[in-house]
Formats: C-alpha cells, sequence, structure tokens
C-alpha cells in the first residue's frame, strides 16, 4: 500500500471522515444505551424475583 495516499488527503475526502466519525458516535451512543437498559431491566427482574420467591 501506497502511504503517500494516507498522507495526501484533500477536502473531498473529509465529508467522508466526518461521516465516518458521526456514525461511530451514533454507534457508541447506541450500545451505550443498550447496556443501560439491560441492566435496568435484569435490576427490575431480580426485585421482582425477590418480591415473589417461588
Amino acid at each position: 500500500m501506497n502511504l503517500q495516499l494516507l498522507a495526501s488527503l484533500g477536502w473531498h475526502e473529509l465529508p467522508i471522515l466526518i461521516i465516518a466519525a458521526l456514525l461511530g458516535l451514533v454507534f457508541f451512543l447506541v450500545i451505550r444505551q443498550n447496556r443501560k437498559d439491560y441492566l435496568d431491566l435484569v435490576g427490575i427482574l431480580a426485585s421482582e424475583k425477590t418480591e415473589f420467591p417461588s
């Protein structure tokens, strides 16, 4: 691979890099929110299990 291609990024590659960074940010936020929701659900189910022992 020619490393000079990476060193010569022009203005027309900038939108691609911005979109890639924003997409990565969105994926990070979605995964973080899903983890929080999952932990909330696990806590709710655990509290319900202790309230109604079988």
